[in-house]
């Protein structure tokens, strides 16, 4: 499954698109090519920490078991690779990349 996100983007927005991604790819057995490169983060490096710990659709399987590879802009990867450092550690598999050749590569 492919989702692109541009311009700006809320947390609340962010949240939205997780939840219902994660919903149609878990239904699917899909797993998440997310194209947020030339999207414009609002998000604060708190909330990057709590997501994964309090978004509902992260912590219920099968929603949660939805491998996800996201690729990022050189300007947001470092918040990103946080992210991922942050939900690995919760245990979803979540990957950050630069292109999207390396994601798909990623995610077969």
């Amino acid at each position: 499954m492919r989702v692109t996100a541009w311009g700006d983007l809320p947390k609340e927005l962010g949240k939205e698109i997780i939840t219902k991604a994660r919903k149609r790819a878990a239904k699917a057995n899909y797993s998440i090519l997310c194209d947020v490169s030339r999207a414009s983060l609002q998000v604060a490096l708190a909330d990057w920490f709590y997501l994964p710990r309090r978004l509902e659709v992260l912590r219920e399987k099968p929603t949660r078991d939805v491998k996800v590879a996201l690729v990022v802009s050189t300007e947001s990867k470092e918040d990103y690779k946080f992210y991922q450092n942050v939900a690995t550690n919760v245990g979803l598999t979540l990957g950050v990349f630069l292109t999207e050749e390396q994601a798909l590569a990623w995610l077969t």
